[in-house]
């Protein structure tokens, strides 16, 4: 049970890291004209880096920068998908 409430008082932080890497993806994108498949990786190895200087090297805090990571792809993806729906309607 303790496990679970500390995953649960990392939600702010995944959520910090969410924000950033969203904007660090739409920077990257927007000004140096990268695919999409490398932004990913660079987006994933930031992740794991701030997680690591945060939280130290460790298999949890790569599990949470890989979670941080998830959130704002899927994410990314899913506001660019639903745009493209609305405007085909």
């Amino acid at each position: 049970m303790e496990e679970i409430k500390d995953i649960y008082n990392l939600l702010p932080h995944i959520f910090c890291v969410w924000i950033v890497l969203n904007i660090l993806g739409n920077t990257i994108k927007m000004t140096f004209h990268v695919s999409s498949k490398y932004i990913v990786w660079i987006l994933l190895f930031v992740s794991i880096i701030i997680n690591f200087i945060f939280f130290g090297v460790s298999f949890e805090s790569f599990f949470i920068g890989f979670i941080a990571f998830s959130f704002s792809v899927s994410s990314y993806d899913l506001v660019k998908y639903f745009g493209k729906i609305r405007r085909e309607k």
